[in-house]
């Protein structure tokens, strides 16, 4: 599990300045989708934990994931990485079309949405909280059927 280890370390290193809604560290939602996704080979985990890489940090790139990592690792976080330009609709489509050929796929973002949905990650619930929770749930509710 060699590409695990480098994996968890690259994600511990590039969230350690970043926290969650409530002020705990942003690594701990990547450990929690990975732990929670119910997959066991190391790609899987490899894409599980490092799902918001290429989201959320501007200095992991695809290509560094292709030379680090591998092509399945690297093409399973860049097909859970939602793009700012593309409607949070399409991008949900896109993972359950994508499910047919990869299925994990699906398993993870099925456990990175139940635990953006959990309102105990909140310090307090505002409208934009419940308007996303709904944009969530919405994404869980048609994942779950593929």
């Amino acid at each position: 599990m060699k590409l695990l280890a480098k994996m968890l370390a690259l994600v511990a290193t590039e969230f350690k300045d970043k926290q969650d809604k409530q002020g705990k560290p942003y690594f701990l939602h990547c450990l929690h989708v990975m732990q929670t996704c119910g997959l066991k080979d190391e790609n899987s985990l490899c894409i599980a934990v490092g799902h918001d890489l290429l989201e959320d940090i501007e200095s992991v790139t695809l290509d560094f994931l292709y030379q680090e990592f591998n092509p399945i690792i690297a093409n399973g976080i860049n097909s859970l990485t939602h793009e700012k330009e593309q409607s949070y609709e399409d991008y949900i489509k896109e993972i359950g079309f994508l499910a047919m050929a990869y299925p994990y796929l699906v398993k993870i973002k099925l456990a990175d949405l139940r635990h953006n949905m959990d309102a105990s990650r909140l310090k307090g619930l505002t409208k934009k909280d419940f308007d996303r929770m709904e944009k969530y749930m919405r994404a869980y509710t048609y994942l779950s059927k593929i």
